[in-house]
């Protein structure tokens, strides 16, 4: 199966009611699969019945395994995730991701879990009872503990929380009569000596316990009992659980040879096991007392002791046992460590709301999805959707179009091919690509002529993987590209339908008589045949009209989903979408387009498109990062790069040294290179040896020298051009703009900057969004009410809950930056700033852009990076004829916020 399949092996007495351990342990084994399944995008459990006569249609599931699974999904309706098929003597168990919203989900009023999970772990106490907390009720009390992080000194929460019947957290107080009990058991362990027998002036309550034990075993008795009743009790307002008494108050003692001491060193190490999870900061385990009183029958012979354990109430989350969950790794499926379960179930959408529309939400999704957000007013997902993948209303659809017209170009009979494949097909979408792996991230296959793939209704998806020559890689390539894409589908599309994508393989030849080789080759030897999955799936995984449209929204997100480099000042992975202009880009067919010279508008994304086309490089070609480079104009850009998928050098760097591995180039900020390094006849030769790729991204508007970059303009061919402006906010691109028309009516440069291109891109400009933002100038500022004003906006901003990361004091020169960066210093450090300042500020360099400290350097070292907030300090520099460039580029770093100050 192209699919996430776990074998469990031999099952038995699947119809019966009664159940031997043996039988139990398998059914485990099924819920822990199940599990893993559901917290991993689905797929599905492969068993084999033990008794050959078994039937499902005739005898069921059984009783036992039904209820295993309710009991593991509640309150999920089971029909909503799992469906079960028989194939000769094996049983299918397909089944769907685990959600923990949306329409799919019929479930109440009671929230899911993030994922599904045997056990939670977690205990609560109502009235006189514990109970285990379910899946949603554990994320509701650990969402409740996670936003209440103040603590004091001994770990008791401010806020006193317990959980009600239902799960849902509540303030309460002890009522008079709670109170008066609580003074009972106070007096109570004030006593010297018990007698067998009598009965205590209290009874059990929300918040005191008796147990009755008569074993010698006391270690595995205390092992087994007391951490549950620890967890209910720390996790709602504390209480007694008191060993030694029976239910109805009546003192009975321990076993008469159980000691003091092994009894309190029990409790002891089983309080030190306990598992605990800390939201605040604290180290403290659960804080608690031990009593032991003796107890005397009437005679007065010695009968052993009464246990007194007094839990406090926990800050945080104290669990019974560690919670129960599993997800699949590779080909292992794994349990989850009690910090990643929590992670998992406490994970949240940063609150982006001012800025970004959330496309995908951690509320109502996959377990494994993250965010991802689009800029506000740009194209949501479902109007690009509409764009790239339409659905006709009863036509079918082959697009890309451009991709399609190239690929019948290049292919002769591969369009005569796909019609007789699809003759029937009355409404559907057809999406070619040349490799469906490289769209999702996986190497290519280098035989392999294209991929399509088939979304329509009353359907099973279908990747269709065409290749000139029949070998067992294109079956295995069909095959992994498939699964690959259905998980990608799931786990970063957060679609969550009951979903499968058919690989199926296409031979093209080079006659007119095209077929099928999976369905009408004659299969030689050497040759592997790819079975027919589409009676192999449920009638289930067939796509519905809803269906289709959540397909066809994932796989947009699939596809133009970038990391956001929100990702590092959040400390939480996000994502953001590509524009179509930018996906376009990167859909280029890299082996023809070797020499690509790209124009972009300041804050159009050109850094993004570079790093993308660097990964789509590695696995197009299959190479490794040492054989592609990246060389940029400045240091910190090059260390924001990094070195996972590419060598990142600067300019200076590249003409110094040699890269003859180096095959594919990318060049970033080349308007910024000096003309004397000869940089691009280096680049040129190196690349053309090794008929390898150079893209050369640009932009004029934002030259930060007068010299020139060493490119002629007849060198700057064939062209691209990237105009939408989508990280600035309104009022910056605004001050953008003004800026580049100032630049184009100057022409003050016109020997070494095409003016002409310029202009026409100009007149392309367009602002994608229409986020407002704020830009404030100042002027005729004395120097120290420029760091005064600075301070104070540093602080504001932080006390609105901007991170320091978001943060860029940016001057025209490198010397300019260190005397100002010295002069806050003194200025922060002084005794008075120490009192008024609730915060320290932190200051550093470009090449600190992902830390969280105020960065403060020149303009042109923090070309190519960006912030949220950005202050420009007098940016005048000592060339004339670039002073428009130079605040443009200023400008054009700042995402939402702009000071200027002069």
């Amino acid at each position: 199966y192209p699919d996430l399949v776990v074998d469990i092996g031999k099952i038995g007495e699947i119809p019966k009611k009664k159940t031997s351990d043996k039988g139990k342990k398998q059914v485990k084994e099924l819920c822990t699969a199940v599990c893993a399944l559901l917290n991993s995008g689905g797929g599905i459990v492969m068993m084999e019945s033990e008794d050959k006569d078994y039937s499902l249609q005739e005898h069921g599931i059984g009783d036992y395994i039904e209820k295993s699974l309710r009991e593991l999904m509640k309150p999920a309706k089971i029909s909503e995730y799992l469906t079960w098929m028989q194939q000769q003597n094996h049983l299918l168990l397909f089944v769907k991701t685990w959600s923990c919203g949306g329409p799919e989900q019929q479930t109440g009023t009671t929230a899911l879990g993030r994922i599904c999970s045997l056990s939670t772990g977690l205990f609560f106490r109502c009235k006189t009872s514990v109970f285990p907390m379910s899946s949603g009720q554990a994320a509701e009390f650990l969402r409740e503990k996670s936003c209440n992080k103040d603590s004091d000194e001994n770990g008791a929460s401010a806020k006193k929380i317990r959980l009600n019947f239902d799960g849902g957290a509540s303030n309460t107080t002890r009522n008079v009569e709670e109170d008066k009990i609580q003074d009972a058991v106070v007096c109570f362990l004030k006593r010297d000596k018990l007698m067998v027998g009598e009965r205590l002036g209290f009874t059990e309550t929300t918040h005191i316990e008796f147990k009755n034990f008569a074993t010698e075993n006391i270690n595995k008795y205390v092992e087994k009992t007391l951490p549950k009743y620890v967890s209910a009790f720390a996790n709602t307002q504390g209480g007694y659980l008191i060993f030694g008494v029976d239910d109805d108050s009546t003192v009975v003692g321990c076993h008469h040879e159980v000691e003091k001491e092994a009894l309190e060193e029990a409790v002891a190490d089983t309080m030190a096991l306990m598992h605990i999870h800390h939201f605040c900061g604290s180290q403290a385990g659960v804080q608690f007392e031990t009593h032991t009183l003796s107890v005397y029958e009437k005679a007065g012979s010695f009968k052993g002791y009464v246990c007194a354990v007094r839990v406090e109430p926990f800050c945080c989350a104290a669990f019974g046992d560690r919670p129960e969950s599993w997800m699949v790794t590779g080909d292992k499926i794994n349990r989850l460590s009690l910090r990643r379960w929590v992670e998992l179930m406490t994970d949240a959408d940063p609150d982006l709301a001012d800025e970004f529309e959330n496309e995908l939400s951690l509320a109502n999704g996959p377990p494994l999805i993250r965010p991802v957000y689009s800029k506000a007013s740009l194209p949501c997902v479902s109007e690009l959707q509409e764009s790239l993948y339409p659905v006709g209303s009863n036509e079918v659809k082959w697009k890309p179009e451009t991709i399609c017209t190239e690929l019948f170009s290049d292919y002769p009979g591969l369009e005569d091919l796909m019609k007789a494949q699809f003759h029937s097909l009355k409404k559907g979408t057809l999406i070619f690509s040349r490799s469906w792996a490289v769209e999702i991230g996986s190497q290519n296959t280098q035989d392999v002529v294209c991929d399509v793939l088939l979304v329509a209704e009353k359907a099973h998806p279908a990747l269709y993987t065409v290749v000139k020559d029949v070998c067992p890689a294109a079956f295995q390539y069909s095959r992994d590209t498939a699964r690959a894409l259905k998980q990608k589908l799931v786990n970063d599309g957060g679609c969550a339908i009951k979903l499968c994508v058919l690989p199926r393989v296409l031979h093209l030849t080079d006659t007119e008589d095209q077929m099928e080789i999976d369905e009408d080759v004659p299969q030689q030897e050497n040759q592997l045949e790819l079975c027919d999955y589409s009676s192999s799936y449920p009638e289930g995984y067939t796509l519905t009209s809803r269906g289709v449209t959540a397909f066809l929204r994932a796989l947009v997100i699939v596809v133009l989903r970038f990391k956001s480099y929100l990702s590092d000042h959040l400390g939480c992975e996000i994502f953001n979408l590509l524009t179509l202009k930018q996906y376009e880009l990167l859909s280029k067919n890299l082996h023809k387009t070797k020499r690509l010279f790209v124009f972009g508008l300041p804050g159009t994304g050109k850094t993004i498109v570079a790093l993308k086309t660097i990964e789509r490089i590695r696995n197009i070609f299959r190479c490794s990062p040492r054989e592609i480079l990246y060389i940029c104009a400045n240091a910190p850009l090059k260390k924001f790069v990094g070195n996972e998928n590419c060598q990142a050098v600067t300019c200076a760097a590249f003409v110094m040294k040699s890269f003859p591995e180096v095959k594919y180039i990318m060049v970033d900020e080349a308007q910024n290179f000096r003309p004397e390094d000869n940089w691009y006849r280096c680049a040129r030769q190196l690349v053309k040896q090794n008929n390898g790729i150079l893209w050369v991204f640009l932009d004029f508007f934002q030259s930060s020298h007068p010299f020139g970059c060493g490119l002629s303009f007849s060198d700057l061919y064939p062209q691209e051009w990237l105009t939408k402006v989508v990280r600035n906010a309104r009022q910056i691109y605004n001050v953008v703009f003004e800026q580049m028309k100032k630049i184009l009516h100057e022409r003050r440069n016109e020997d070494i900057i095409p003016y002409e291109v310029l202009e026409r891109l100009f007149e392309e400009a367009e602002c994608a969004h229409s986020l407002p933002g704020d830009y404030i100038k100042k002027g005729d500022m004395e120097t120290e009410e420029m760091l005064d004003y600075v301070i104070w906006q540093c602080h504001n901003y932080i006390q609105q809950g901007y991170p320091m990361k978001d943060i860029a004091i940016l001057c025209s020169t490198l010397d300019a930056a260190e005397n100002l960066r010295a002069m806050l210093y003194v200025k922060l450090n002084t005794p008075d700033a120490n009192k008024t300042c609730r915060v320290k500020l932190v200051l550093g360099l470009a090449e600190n852009v992902l830390d969280d400290v105020i960065v403060i350097d020149s303009i042109r070292r923090f070309s190519g990076l960006e912030r949220r907030i950005v202050f420009g300090i007098h940016p005048a520099p000592a060339q004339e004829e670039i002073a428009s460039n130079l605040l443009l580029c200023l400008a054009s770093r700042a995402n939402t916020k702009l000071h200027l100050l002069y």
